[in-house]
């Protein structure tokens, strides 16, 4: 029985092949209106408007005109289809987006995916990793239902992904596609062994005590390596103003990319993460360290009241470790009262109340 997405993949590549025959009956009723109407105001020129040649033009030019509109008709109905099918696709499909390489892909990506590629060839002789780019209206067909759905849904726009290409199938191959998303954004690499693409498990960018066995990059090792690394993930989700008011603080930058890759273990879309780091970047660094440990303990909290508490107490208290103890004061008031956090932080404020 073929699922949901298989289901609407068929019917969204129908809908477009349908939309493209009706664009082609748009160009060829158009042609044909436009020759009936040069027809008649040429005969219209040497003759008169009595006279039966131009009668029988005019009369033509009428029904290719009719003819047109049937055409255009056709075409707005298609192109409806394919919206609402496209809409149904988006609402079943919202983190598998993902599976698209977001923001640059610049010398600094590159560097990191051939350090990727050193840490794993002498267990993957041979293995290659490459940044795969499509232009708008070619597609690759050649995946999965979701993937073909995904192909069939962004066809109007450039897309890029990372693909890895071993030579034969071994489970190194996920993880080293694991290791890729966890710095990329969760972006979750093609991963293809003797010319078959595999299933890696696309939903999870991490695996519980993967970073054990994740081989370390020997060429982005110490402070200036995380910086690379760093910028490589918030790249992803953020622009290059947001990254450069960041990157005034190195640490900053750093903590901002573990909040990020702690974001993508959470089945989030690239959007939510976004809309996520942007309320988070006025945040000094101590507040940034706040919120992340407060994001990864699994507390009642919601990110907005954790996000709008921080920013509060953070803008209000000069120290920022003093408003980083204040941030975790109120939580640890809020979960003995039951009072919502951010009322808590307000009161913390209005009252001068110190921790």
């Amino acid at each position: 029985m073929s699922s949901t997405v298989e289901t609407l993949e068929r019917e969204l590549g129908e809908a477009q092949l349908e939309r493209e025959a009706q664009q082609r009956a748009v160009t060829r009723a158009e042609n044909a209106h436009e020759a009936a109407c040069a027809a008649r105001d040429e005969a219209w020129v040497e003759g008169s408007s009595d006279d039966p040649e131009v009668e029988r033009l005019s009369a033509l030019v009428f029904e290719r005109r009719r003819g047109l509109y049937e055409a255009i008709d056709g075409l707005k109905a298609a192109e409806g289809k394919e919206r609402r099918i496209k809409s149904r696709l988006m609402y079943v499909l919202p983190a598998e987006r993902r599976r698209y390489l977001s923001g640059e892909v610049d010398e600094e990506f590159g560097l990191f995916l051939d350090e990727v590629r050193r840490a794993y060839e002498a267990e993957l002789p041979g293995v290659g990793i490459s940044v795969v780019e499509e232009e708008p209206g070619k597609l690759d067909l050649g995946g999965d239902a979701t993937w073909r759905a995904l192909e069939r849904l962004y066809s109007g726009t450039a897309r890029k992904w990372v693909e890895i290409r071993a030579a034969r199938d071994s489970p190194l191959a996920g993880v080293m596609a694991r290791h890729v998303a966890y710095y990329a954004g969760g972006h979750l690499p093609r991963v293809f062994a003797d010319g078959l693409e595999l299933g890696i498990g696309r939903t999870q960018t991490r695996l519980p005590g993967e970073e054990g066995r994740r081989p370390a990059l020997g060429g982005l090792g110490g402070g200036e390596g995380e910086l690379v690394l760093a910028r490589i993930t918030v790249r992803r989700y953020l622009d290059e103003g947001c990254i450069g008011r960041l990157a005034k603080q190195g640490e900053r930058l750093t903590q901002m990319a573990e909040i990020a890759r702690l974001y993508q273990t959470m089945s989030l879309t690239r959007d939510e993460i976004r809309w996520r780091l942007e309320q988070l970047i006025p945040l000094r660094l101590e507040a940034l360290q706040t919120v992340h440990r407060l994001t990864g303990g699994h507390l009642r909290f919601s990110f907005y009241e954790i996000a709008r508490a921080a920013r509060l107490l953070d803008g209000h208290f000069p120290d920022a470790g003093v408003a980083a103890e204040a941030l975790s004061h109120a939580v640890d008031r809020a979960l003995e009262s039951g009072v919502p956090l951010v009322d808590v932080a307000y009161l913390s404020v209005a009252s001068g109340e110190w921790p």
